[in-house]
């Protein structure tokens, strides 16, 4: 590799640092930018547009539990089902890696 080569490779590394480097800095000096334009959107958010429909003010973690139904909903009765015993010795094999 000659000194030109390296000279030049030099440089474009120095380029391309600065242009990082700039890009950084304006991503940076435009988080407090997004930041403003942040909070108003929340706040809206949080006084009118839940005043507006009527939606609670947080969460209610105990309206939706896993097995249980919506008590504003119920569900329908099954129709057309029918139902078999298992055999309890196939599903014993079948654990153990033996089929019939």
């Amino acid at each position: 590799m000659s000194f030109t080569t390296i000279v030049l490779l030099v440089l474009a590394a120095v380029v391309a640092l600065a242009l990082l480097s700039v890009f950084f800095k304006a991503l940076i000096s435009l988080l407090p930018v997004g930041l403003v334009v942040i909070l108003p959107l929340w706040l809206y958010y949080r006084f009118y547009w839940r005043k507006k429909y009527k939606l609670p003010s947080r969460l209610e973690p105990d309206r939706f539990k896993p097995g249980q139904a919506d008590p504003e909903r119920p569900r329908k009765q099954a129709q057309d089902v029918t139902v078999r015993d298992v055999d309890d010795s196939e599903v014993h094999d079948d654990e153990h890696g033996k089929t019939n």
